[in-house]
């Protein structure tokens, strides 16, 4: 807790802080700060550790992003209470929801310009790095940069673009790529994937040479200090392969199955760093044992020293003892039962039997337990913003489209090799593809609960209804309304008006 404390004294003291109001604000005392801040290696270490402090805050990754808002949108939690602080995304009423959407927007765009910042003088002051620090910097800030308008644009802009390639044409959002006081122009959907794309290149080929888990060989003079231990767990950083996979997503948005194929592929084979979760680990016989994150099938995860506390109300069925919890995160057990195909109320699979609190005395709703900690617990307070079963799921995805039966069967062996390794059944080779679709739609139900993915998914296939909401797939559901704020700003027209 000391170390979390000293690094939030570092990012109060260097990086910006902005409101929904003036979150491009420039003060003359932060320009003086960054001059100084940008003198050092240090410096620049302290920027992007700033920037991940920020990336873990509840408006962000930390809550609405991955679990709350975003999770509540794609019906990843039965709600019925309009008491529930929740009540009002699940039903899409985004009038009354503006305040969450609002925030994370504009703490993205914080972010994205201390990044911003960060790489403008990175430039300017490359002759304090050995090249490997430089490269590894570069390409981590270049990646995050991308990964945050992506998810932006995920939210706030237009999905199904394999079926309606018209939507590329539509405004969308700015692509921030300067450290500037001014709101840039708003581009349109294809125009701001193909700046994504283009920094998750250049990221790609920086960390491929420079960082640890790049694969190209490394020469003879490689060097990368590390007495501060700054590049070690590398899984909790945008690494090589976060910046792969990121890239892979982008891809499927964009409706490119045969170069997300190649990349999911290429993470396949190669492993990501990645390797798979074991009974001994899930079923520990100590609760403070159980791996409930799968952690070492993190690609991209954030350290959240607070992660509990922040979660725990939303997944506590006591938590307003002794009236009922409103706010639970939850599954009906009818729902719970049918989403991972129990039988008398027994699974094996592994999410079944560990992501569900199933004790509850006040309705009957399974609580969400995947981030729930027990005292001296191994493995908490890690958020987990990729992993490794989504590659599987892409690459099934992608072979279905081809229509050949030999790719239709090699789909079932990526979807068996996730499903062996969460304790169930393999899948029969005489499925349709289809079927086979359904059964991908089901793997991100059960296993993106509490990441945030699954509206994602629904979003960019285009459902004319997801499921479990009240309303059909309409803009209206899918396209979360931009900042009011922001409209009339650099060209920002409300794309919802017209």
């Amino acid at each position: 807790m000391k170390k979390v404390r000293d690094i939030f004294c570092v990012l109060l003291l260097f990086c910006t802080t902005m409101s929904c109001e003036n979150w491009l604000d420039v003060d003359p005392k932060t320009e003086i700060k960054s001059e100084l801040m940008f003198q050092s290696v240090s410096g620049f270490k302290d920027a992007l550790i700033g920037v991940y402090l920020t990336l873990r805050d509840p408006e962000l990754y930390g809550k609405e992003a991955t679990w709350g808002f975003v999770d509540a949108i794609g019906q990843q939690t039965d709600v019925q209470d309009q008491a529930s602080a929740y009540y009002n995304a699940t039903r899409y009423n985004y009038t009354q929801t503006s305040g969450v959407s609002d925030a994370l927007w504009s703490k993205a765009f914080n972010a994205i310009v201390n990044l911003n910042n960060m790489l403008e003088n990175l430039d300017a002051q490359e002759n304090l790095f050995t090249p490997a620090t430089y490269g590894v910097l570069k390409g981590e800030a270049l990646g995050l940069r991308a990964f945050l308008h992506f998810d932006l644009l995920r939210l706030f802009g237009w999905g199904n673009l394999a079926k309606k390639p018209e939507n590329l044409e539509k405004l969308c959002m700015p692509y921030m790529t300067k450290y500037d006081k001014e709101l840039t122009q708003q581009l349109t959907v294809g125009e701001v994937l193909a700046c994504i794309e283009e920094d998750l290149l250049e990221s790609i080929d920086l960390l491929n040479d420079n960082d640890s888990y790049g694969l190209a060989p490394k020469p003879d003079d490689y060097d990368l200090p590390n007495e501060d231990k700054f590049f070690d767990n590398r899984e909790k950083r945008f690494n090589y392969w976060a910046a792969v996979c990121t890239l892979t997503r982008v891809y499927m948005w964009m409706g490119r199955k045969g170069e997300a194929l190649t990349l999911a592929t290429s993470f396949i084979e190669k492993g990501g760093r990645t390797s798979w979760i074991d009974s001994y680990t899930i079923d520990a016989y100590y609760e403070k044992d159980r791996d409930l994150t799968f952690s070492r099938e993190h690609v991209f995860a954030l350290d959240i020293a607070e992660l509990f506390e922040s979660v725990k109300h939303y997944i506590d069925p006591n938590a307003n003892k002794p009236n009922r919890n409103a706010d639970l995160l939850c599954h009906s057990s009818e729902r719970a039962n049918k989403l991972f195909e129990a039988v008398n109320g027994v699974s094996t699979d592994y999410r079944y039997k560990r992501w569900y609190n199933k004790v509850n005395d006040y309705f009957d709703g399974w609580a969400f337990y995947k981030y729930w900690e027990v005292e001296e617990y191994s493995h908490g307070s890690v958020l987990p913003l990729i992993r490794k079963p989504e590659m599987y799921y892409i690459a099934a995805e992608c072979l279905l489209e081809t229509g050949s039966d030999a790719d239709r069967v090699k789909a079932i062996e990526y979807l068996n090799t996730v499903r062996e390794n969460r304790g169930i059944a393999k899948l029969g080779n005489d499925m349709t593809a289809g079927t086979v679709q359904d059964e991908i739609t089901k793997e991100y139900q059960r296993e993106f609960i509490g990441e945030g993915q699954l509206f994602y998914y629904y979003k960019r296939l285009g459902f004319e209804k997801i499921p479990y909401s009240t309303k059909p797939g309409s803009d209206a559901v899918y396209v979360v309304p931009l900042p009011t704020g922001d409209v009339g700003l650099g060209g920002m027209e409300d794309y919802k008006k017209k």
